[in-house]
């Protein structure tokens, strides 16, 4: 586990930052709609989940189940932050992007509980969305040239 922890600490560095980056684009008073184009964290998984995969395959070695295992760990890091700031967002009652009704996918005021259960689904839903990305990245990571750059170089 320590080896995949190792393995994701640059794509959840990546959701860290874009994290921060939304949490001061709501506090800048910045639109939903531009900061989700900004600062999209969905966008964000989606990428990872299909080029992490596939550098796990190329540079790793890594067989499906290793790649997808990692995307989901991804993946779940940052649902998780999302379901925390949301929570955190009712919680002390500060209007964020996080607790925007679009963000949550229900229409007009969204209650403490819904908001809670829509992300809870949407931890299952883009996990299982992920690992399907994963999957895909995975194949598509033998068009990566193998090798390494100290190789090419020297």
């Amino acid at each position: 586990m320590k080896e995949k922890l190792d393995f994701i600490r640059l794509p959840l560095l990546l959701v860290a930052l874009f994290f921060v980056g939304k949490l001061a684009m709501g506090a800048l008073d910045a639109s939903y709609e531009v900061g989700n184009r900004v600062f999209s964290m969905v966008i964000l998984q989606t990428h990872l989940a299909l080029l992490w995969a596939a550098v796990g395959r190329r540079y790793r070695g890594y067989g499906l189940k290793d790649a997808v295992l990692s995307v989901v760990m991804i993946v779940a890091a940052s649902q998780i932050l999302i379901l925390l700031a949301t929570a955190g967002s009712y919680l002390t009652g500060i209007d964020t992007h996080f607790n925007y009704p679009e963000a949550l996918g229900l229409p007009g005021p969204v209650e403490f509980g819904a908001a809670m259960v829509s992300r809870l689904g949407g931890l299952v839903v883009n996990c299982i969305f992920g690992a399907v990305l994963g999957l895909i990245g995975w194949s598509l990571g033998g068009l990566i040239p193998a090798g390494t750059a100290a190789s090419r170089n020297g």
